[in-house]
């Protein structure tokens, strides 16, 4: 490699590096305005005032409002993988349904905020948007692009469990992994209302003492 083309090398890990950094600045506080204020009450300019950034440097970084919106969901399912993956690889830990329920009440305690941000309508609409993009060919944002990572490597590790609890309760060949994946997800809003209650630790127990021997013993 020539003196010039190494110059050219460091220099473009070096706009790299700084790109990432302003990016991820804007996505820290883009989280803290739909945290605060929920979706409809963030305004872009708002995030660019504190940020720091004028409004059109914000969308040289995001295509728009709902990009932003993405890119802080994608932070949001990173931490909670992240959380999956510690949880049940730990060696006392049953890997089945229930682990899992357990695993998802430890990410709500430990990012309460990622937690209250999930609006599950919103994110319906943003994973349809998005896999219609992918049915058409058409090219995912960089946001995207990050969210169905994390997105897809959730419901992986979300559907082999779920298969392995299916697999021991000998009943494998009566559900799809996936439609219990969506059905489950219906009762995600019901969880995080639980927990808002006094004893709600008590009641999630019992909510998901239910799915577990319901689902071990499902007869179609």
């Amino acid at each position: 490699m020539s003196t010039n083309e190494r110059s050219n090398s460091l220099k473009k890990r070096r706009l790299e590096r700084e790109r990432k950094f302003r990016r991820d600045a804007i996505i820290k506080i883009a989280e803290k305005f739909f945290i605060s204020k929920g979706y409809a009450q963030t305004m872009v300019d708002k995030i660019a005032d504190e940020a720091g950034y004028s409004k059109a440097t914000i969308y040289n970084y995001f295509e728009s409002k709902d990009d932003l919106f993405i890119a802080v969901a994608s932070n949001a399912f990173q931490k909670l993988h992240q959380t999956f993956e510690r949880t049940l690889t730990q060696p006392d830990v049953s890997y089945e349904l229930r682990s899992l329920g357990d695993a998802y009440l430890i990410f709500i305690e430990e990012y309460p905020d990622y937690a209250a941000f999930f609006d599950p309508s919103r994110l319906s609409l943003a994973i349809r948007n998005m896999i219609k993009k992918e049915e058409t060919n058409q090219s995912l944002t960089e946001s995207e692009k990050e969210f169905r990572y994390h997105q897809l490597k959730i419901e992986e590790l979300m559907k082999n469990i779920i298969l392995e609890t299916l697999t021991k309760a000998g009943i494998s060949d009566k559900l799809d992994p996936f439609s219990v994946i969506m059905a489950l997800s219906t009762l995600d809003s019901a969880i995080r209302e639980l927990l808002l209650r006094e004893k709600s630790r008590e009641y999630v127990d019992v909510l998901f003492n239910i799915i577990d021997k319901g689902l071990k013993n499902y007869d179609d």
